[in-house]
């Protein structure tokens, strides 16, 4: 640069500027440093460490809107928040499911965000927390769902939800967080807890076994209502339904 605009910028108190990158202000300095750490996250070889990125149903970034989930087996999700639409894809499969309304539908669920608590190559443990929206003056709703996936049969089926209306609600989320036993040909549910909101305080518990059966020559994930007790339970259906599958 000219020594003498240097000079003269200088004795007049006029910014010069130079060939070098300009320094970010603060709050473009703490974007860009979690969107590096959000970067290296999904190109590490950690899956857990992956799954603390949530997928943003309102996000306008390609990348946020899917994510490798068990990599050695290329079990991926991708949302498509237009549809509504879920697709979890293997080399070997690709299931589409209705996880949400199309966007413009009307529902109380508008925004959303898909977390994976859980997973390996053949089932994944996926919650959905639906943001708090204002869908009528004073009226309000959040929630939050776990889902079960089941690789084998291209099943989803949903094993806990609650929600809550108050504005000032806290997010009704499960305490403790869900969990799943793999038995040999499915999964076993045991929760114990009490529900948000609950103002009695009253303890819930679910017992539920989902099982791998053929049905009508289609593999489906069958779910029963199994008692605390060993060996105990009965036929009654879960109270949990199955997520529509649209495609694959």
């Amino acid at each position: 640069m000219n020594c003498f605009i240097i000079l003269t910028a200088v004795c007049f108190g006029i910014a010069v500027s130079d060939t070098r990158a300009a320094p970010l202000d603060p709050q473009e300095e703490s974007t860009e440093a979690a969107r590096q750490m959000q970067n290296a996250l999904r190109a590490g070889d950690d899956d857990r460490k992956r799954w603390v990125l949530p997928i943003y149903s309102a996000s306008e970034r390609p990348e946020s809107l899917s994510l490798d989930v068990v990599r050695s087996a290329g079990l991926a999700l991708r949302l498509a928040p237009a549809e509504g639409h879920l697709t979890i894809s293997t080399p070997a499969s690709k299931h589409v499911f209705a996880i949400a309304s199309a966007e413009g539908a009307g529902t109380v669920c508008p925004k959303y965000n898909l977390y994976v608590t859980d997973a390996s190559s053949d089932y994944i443990l996926l919650k959905r927390v639906c943001r708090s929206f204002e869908y009528k003056p004073g009226r309000f709703a959040k929630s939050v769902t776990y889902y079960l996936y089941d690789q084998p049969t291209g099943t989803m089926r949903d094993i806990w939800t609650a929600s809550a209306s108050g504005k000032d609600d806290p997010m009704p989320d499960a305490k403790p967080q869900p969990a799943l036993k793999r038995l040999a040909n499915g999964y076993q549910f045991d929760w114990s807890g009490t529900y948000p909101g609950d103002a009695g305080g009253q303890r819930h518990e679910i017992h539920n076994r989902f099982t791998r059966k053929l049905d009508g020559g289609q593999r489906t994930l069958t779910c029963t209502k199994v008692s605390a007790g060993s060996g105990r339970g009965d036929a009654s259906a879960c109270e949990g339904e199955f997520v529509q599958r649209v495609g694959g």
